[in-house]
């Protein structure tokens, strides 16, 4: 007796729940598409993956809504089957089109993953040319300073204001600076060895960093892709199952009584 009085609630309660769950997936999807951005592709990217990574939400939700409609159906009463019949159709008709929904979003998943890592790449690019830019920039900046340590000093000799150890200190710094004056090939192998070092760790960062980026996208395009598949499949077994069951108590409702 405690078990059929239970049973009415049990399933009230468990058809709640998997609404609840469905009709706060569908609110999420509403807000974040008030926002949309398709041309940004990052937005694009978060969008699609969110989508993806909640989607069991609304599965789980069905999965709750058609056990609060088999318990619902264990008790026997026909007025219970009709007053579902709407709600059933509802639930079949929307799982369907949430399949439709995530078939459309493997493509566009991969899409949107593969052109935020063209942006990522675009990135990396100018901030590795930036740096080398920055480097060449040092070594026109270290050239001028030659010419103007040159010009002082040749100024303080001149002037007599040096003598004795100073001056000879003076000339002797002279000398090596106008001879990165007049032979550049002198200065370009005085500072080769550190601008090498710092290319040499550009570029290889730049490689790292572009391998972590095509290693990102094809980790996040199989997993989005995939889920999405797995997804769309279980939408539509859910949908067309329901869609079936439905119509096949139809039609036995309407094979008259001999």
């Amino acid at each position: 007796m405690k078990t059929l009085n239970s049973s009415p609630l049990t399933a009230l309660i468990l058809k709640i729940v998997g609404i609840v769950l469905i009709v706060l997936y569908l609110l999420d999807c509403v807000v974040v598409l008030s926002s949309a951005k398709f041309q940004d592709s990052q937005w694009l990217f978060t969008t699609t993956t969110q989508l993806i990574d909640r989607g069991f939400v609304p599965m789980m939700g069905f999965g709750f809504l058609f056990i609060g409609f088999w318990v619902e159906s264990a008790l026997d009463t026909p007025s219970n089957g009709e007053r579902s019949r709407g709600l059933k159709l509802g639930a079949a008709l929307l799982s369907t089109l949430l399949g439709l929904l995530f078939l459309l979003l493997i493509p566009l998943s991969v899409n949107a993953t593969n052109t935020a890592a063209d942006d990522q790449m675009k990135q990396i690019t100018q901030d590795a040319s930036r740096a080398e830019s920055q480097i060449d920039g040092q070594v026109q900046q270290l050239k001028a300073q030659i010419d103007a340590q040159s010009s002082q000093i040749e100024q303080l000799v001149q002037s007599g204001q040096l003598q004795g150890a100073q001056l000879a200190q003076a000339k002797q710094k002279l000398d090596q600076l106008q001879k990165f004056k007049s032979d550049p090939k002198a200065l370009e192998a005085q500072i080769a060895p550190e601008r090498d070092q710092k290319l040499t760790q550009i570029r290889d960062n730049k490689r790292k960093l572009e391998t972590q980026v095509n290693d990102n996208k094809l980790r996040s395009g199989m997993r989005s892709g995939i889920a999405s598949l797995i997804l769309t499949i279980g939408y539509a077994l859910i949908g067309w199952t329901g869609l079936r069951y439905l119509l096949s108590a139809q039609n036995q409702r309407n094979i008259p009584s001999p």
